[in-house]
């Protein structure tokens, strides 16, 4: 596959670029972002020192590349020695606080798939209860591992992705309360083949795609 690899020192938000590129394999990663988000629009702190990029890609895919790159981003965290797992639906979690997230857009033929790392950039003291860094790992190093196991994960069939998923899952087997429009709570049982989680609420087995998931047990 290969990729090719665009910097910015100072961007608005790699996402927002990348939409302006739409080109095949190319990865935009820049050391800060100053209008950055995450899932629904939501603020992302993006200053110096941590991973911020977006990959174009032409996949097939697309329902499960959450899930995918989250596969890619943990082994690669593995590889550098650092043991993380995957919370549902996008969020790389180290000893209990986020390290990052994913997002995935679609855009026409493509998906820009956006991923986020503190390494050695600062933690905003507001959220630094539930975030976390790795201020000894360094973003140069870790890119191309992770692009090495992205084009791996990518190789993998969908039923694959999601066994391997479930490998690093935080979630399945946990209490969890999910709120979108409204709000479901039961055990997480498992993940169907569009990356759905399955939750066991009361006996009925209830298919999630959305929402913001906490744990309650």
């Amino acid at each position: 596959m290969g990729f090719q690899i665009i910097h910015f020192v100072s961007v608005t938000s790699t996402q927002e670029i990348a939409k302006g590129i739409m080109k095949e394999n190319v990865v935009i990663v820049a050391d800060e972002q100053r209008t950055s988000y995450g899932r629904r629009k939501r603020k992302w702190y993006s200053p110096p020192g941590g991973l911020w990029m977006s990959m174009i890609l032409r996949t097939s895919l697309w329902d499960i590349l959450t899930l995918a790159a989250s596969v890619a981003v943990v082994k690669a965290l593995n590889h550098v020695g650092v043991n993380t797992g995957i919370k549902w639906p996008n969020d790389i979690f180290h000893r209990g606080k986020k390290l990052g997230g994913i997002i995935a857009e679609k855009q026409g033929e493509f998906v820009i798939l956006g991923i986020g790392l503190n390494l050695k950039n600062e933690i905003p003291e507001e959220i630094r209860e539930i975030a976390i860094n790795l201020p000894k790992v360094d973003r140069d190093t870790l890119l191309p591992i992770i692009l090495e196991y992205m084009e791996f994960v990518l190789s993998l069939s969908k039923e694959d992705i999601i066994r391997e998923w479930k490998r690093y899952s935080i979630t399945l087997g946990r209490r969890v309360c999910v709120l979108d429009d409204g709000e479901i709570c039961g055990i997480a049982k498992d993940i169907d083949a569009q990356g759905g989680l399955i939750i066991d609420s009361d006996g009925k087995k209830i298919h999630v795609y959305t929402g913001d998931l906490r744990f309650v047990d």
